[in-house]
């Protein structure tokens, strides 16, 4: 088998065999879905075509792309976070706890995207495969925090089909259908009054949303990209179940709700001459929907209510990548995003700050059929403060926070 076939091939079951995985992100967004991207830290995304990975960030660029491409990559996040008890408290005077560790594991996160010439010069069509929000964490057992959050997992798997139309040299547009399946898994513990039980609300929903994209060309080497994606609104059917050391002693048929925030984003990619190529963009988060997690019961009566108040956020990013020779092309960038929490509701689901990214990448072209995709970036979370009371505000949970993610990425491009 040529060694082209076996790289696509060793790429394509990587993808399939790891299915989708979550990763503690901006906010729980996760902007790694492509490998090339992040090398240059999603500066002008939507307005730049390397690869088929174009598809998620902006269909429309699929017109920059002449043929049939596929994108496989990797991304492997190493999260790290602590949070620091500053006088918590426990229901009805239990023990405070200790620390609840390192919540996060290395988690490895995959996608897959293709692009494909229909009509040549004028329409084509894409697929994609992604995992564009998610939270993993798990505290240590008995740690202070618990009436906060034990064990959370949320995990949603995007499949979007797509098209792009070439309007003219100068105008492009596509657009896409987004289904979703998400799956929640909630864990913390509650005391009402018989003493500590884990409470855990679990469900799945599969919810359809949609994106739409243009790319245009005012003049020759700088191209402007704007893409919309629509917020999804997931109703979570599962249940409450109490348990008592794994004893189930109730399980309550249960609804929530989960919105997913729309998303737009602004690029911009100028070639400044045949080597040097720069990058600029920002994304806007309509995390504003976030406001609650709302249990209800089969009747409609509420379970549980806990409020997130998450605020709308900015992400900045600036960028440029060289192309050293005809085999390989450097990149790098640096990108600040928001936190969507805020002091009064900041939770250990997501004990999130300010980011600061820094990436680092590369692309070496190993034939006229294969590239390779590399990239490496830290990101710095900035220090931030907990102070929530649970329980039926008879425990409170307060904290200092802060942390960090290295990731380190691998993709294969493969041109037909």
């Amino acid at each position: 088998m040529e060694i082209n076939k076996i790289i696509l091939s060793a790429s394509v079951s990587t993808i399939i065999c790891m299915g989708s995985y979550t990763a503690h992100a901006a906010g729980f967004y996760i902007q790694e879905q492509s490998v090339s991207g992040l090398g240059n830290a999603y500066a002008g995304q939507v307005a730049t075509a390397r690869d088929a990975s174009v598809v998620y960030y902006n269909p429309a660029g699929m017109t920059k792309l002449s043929g049939s491409h596929i994108n496989a990559g990797t991304h492997i996040l190493a999260p790290s976070a602590h949070l620091k008890d500053t006088g918590s408290s426990a229901a009805f005077g239990g023990a405070t706890g200790g620390s609840g560790g390192n919540p996060y594991a290395v988690t490895p996160i995959p996608n897959l995207h293709v692009s494909y010439e229909v009509v040549e010069n004028t329409f084509w069509l894409g697929f994609s495969v992604s995992a564009p929000f998610g939270l993993s964490n798990k505290y240590k057992d008995g740690w202070f925090g618990r009436f906060d959050s034990t064990e959370t997992t949320l995990q949603t798997i995007d499949f979007q089909p797509s098209f792009a139309v070439k309007v003219n040299d100068k105008f492009s547009l596509g657009g896409g259908v987004n289904i979703q399946h998400a799956d929640v898994d909630i864990k913390k513990v509650i005391n009402q009054g018989a003493g500590e039980r884990n409470s855990t609300l679990e469900g799945d929903a599969v919810t359809f949303g949609f994106n739409v994209g243009v790319l245009y060309e005012p003049i020759e080497g700088t191209i402007l990209g704007v893409h919309y994606r629509s917020g999804i609104h997931h109703h979570v059917d599962g249940h409450v179940i109490i348990d008592n050391n794994g004893t189930v002693t109730s399980s309550t048929v249960a609804r929530a709700e989960l919105n997913l925030p729309e998303i737009v984003q602004l690029g911009v990619n100028h070639k400044v001459n045949d080597k040097l190529t720069l990058q600029a963009g920002a994304t806007w988060f309509g995390w504003n929907s976030f406001e609650e997690i709302r249990v209800l019961n089969a009747a409609g009566g509420l379970i549980a209510n806990t409020t997130q108040n998450y605020q709308t956020t900015w992400a900045f990013a600036i960028g440029g990548e060289y192309a050293l020779n005809d085999k390989w092309t450097l990149r790098a960038g640096y990108q600040f995003d928001e936190t969507p929490t805020t002091d009064e509701y900041r939770t250990t689901l997501t004990p999130d700050g300010d980011r600061h990214w820094v990436s680092t990448g590369a692309t070496y072209k190993y034939n006229d059929k294969i590239d390779i995709d590399l990239a490496a970036t830290y990101v710095d979370i900035a220090s931030e403060k907990i102070d929530v009371s649970r329980n039926g505000n008879l425990a409170t949970v307060k904290a200092d926070t802060g942390g960090h993610v290295a990731i380190l990425s691998f993709g294969v491009n493969y041109k037909f």
